[in-house]
């Protein structure tokens, strides 16, 4: 954000007039600059909130929006007169310090309640600086309303994000893709087996399924899992995905995109992104994926491409990926005889299908890949 310069015009002194004529101007200005060093304060400590609990929480999209956001308010006050500021400050005579509500003094729905109080303070106390600098520095007050619209879009983004288990999805190492070929009662124990083994998330993906079948696929893989072991995600399908209890929703570079998505899912479902180069990585990444698949890594038995990003494509997103705090999910034909030379591109976490879904023993192919990765 560009600087912004500001003259503080000297007020002429005002005669002394009864109670019921207009405040003297030095009066309102002393006034204006305590209500304002109040504003910028609790401006200041809500963002310095936000940003933390999207730091500790591995928000990395918010906690650099909020940065950025106190940095830019920063830059903005600097030029305003700090001195005069300063000493207009008498926190001791505040007759609001000691008027506190009851549900200011406990936040039972821990950091995502912390969140909202923290959000609501930003968003009052910007309203407030700005409508005090319309009076005190009018030259600021229209950057200061930009900040205040984007605090709205940042606030609902962060709230939205915290409601999403990704505590689960960043300790998720090993994630299957299924089809619903198998009868329903086949499906749910094949289903069950590898999630004890160890299956982190599973994917429904079947495009020759109609809705209402892939819809009770999807609800019976739901039914068949211990959501502390094992979540379900659906592939392409947000209608579906809104309509089961699932973990969330995995799209493609030619699906509904992610902010479609969103807005017909539940505000705590997560999304996933499948990219094939670099540049998709970083598009995945601004658009607010949850986690990205790389891949092709090798040719695959249950999908075919016409070409295949290899091993040298994980090394270059893996930087990428880690500097965003985003996991990526290595995919594409990775099976036992190849899955270290994944592991030595630095990816933790990959999607298999065939390896594990059509073994002789599901679950043990699934605790072979498992100990792999570990």
């Amino acid at each position: 954000m560009p600087p912004v310069t500001f003259s503080v015009m000297s007020q002429p002194a005002a005669e002394k007039s009864s109670d019921f004529s207009t405040p003297e101007p030095q009066g309102d200005r002393r006034d204006s600059l305590r209500m304002l060093d109040a504003n910028l304060n609790r401006a200041n400590e809500a963002v310095r909130t936000l940003e933390d609990i999207a730091r500790f929480r591995d928000l990395a999209t918010a906690q650099f929006g909020y940065k950025n956001l106190r940095h830019s308010l920063q830059a903005i006050s600097k030029h305003w007169p700090a001195s005069e500021i300063w000493s207009s400050r008498h926190a001791a005579a505040d007759v609001g310090s000691d008027q506190k509500t009851d549900s200011e003094l406990v936040r039972t729905g821990g950091l995502t309640d912390i969140a909202a109080a923290a959000s609501n303070r930003l968003q009052q106390s910007l309203r407030c600086l700005e409508e005090l600098a319309k009076y005190l520095f009018p030259e600021s007050a229209q950057a200061i309303e930009k900040l205040r619209y984007a605090s709205y879009d940042l606030n609902a983004a962060s709230l939205l994000s915290l409601q999403r288990d990704f505590l689960f999805l960043r300790q998720a190492k090993l994630y299957l893709l299924v089809d619903c070929q198998l009868p329903l009662p086949a499906f749910s124990e094949r289903v069950a087996e590898v999630s004890r083994s160890g299956v982190d998330l599973i994917q429904i993906r079947d495009k020759q399924k109609d809705a209402v079948e892939l819809l009770a696929y999807v609800k019976a893989s739901c039914e068949a899992v211990n959501d502390q072991q094992t979540r379900i995600i659906v592939n392409d399908r947000a209608d579906i995905a809104r309509l089961s209890p699932c973990f969330g929703l995995h799209v493609g570079q030619s699906d509904l995109s992610i902010d479609q998505s969103r807005s017909l899912l539940r505000p705590e479902s997560v999304v996933g992104m499948s990219t094939h180069d670099v540049e998709q990585v970083k598009a995945a990444i601004s658009l607010g994926a949850d986690y990205v698949g790389c891949g092709p890594t090798f040719p695959s038995s249950t999908k075919s491409f016409e070409s295949f990003s290899g091993v040298a494509f994980l090394e270059r997103a893996r930087p990428i990926l880690e500097e965003a705090n985003i996991p990526g999910f290595a995919i594409g034909g990775i099976h036992a005889q190849n899955i270290q030379e994944v592991v030595r591109a630095g990816f933790q976490r990959v999607a298999v299908s065939n390896a594990i879904w059509n073994a002789e023993k599901p679950g043990d192919a699934t605790q072979r890949l498992r100990e792999m990765l570990e």
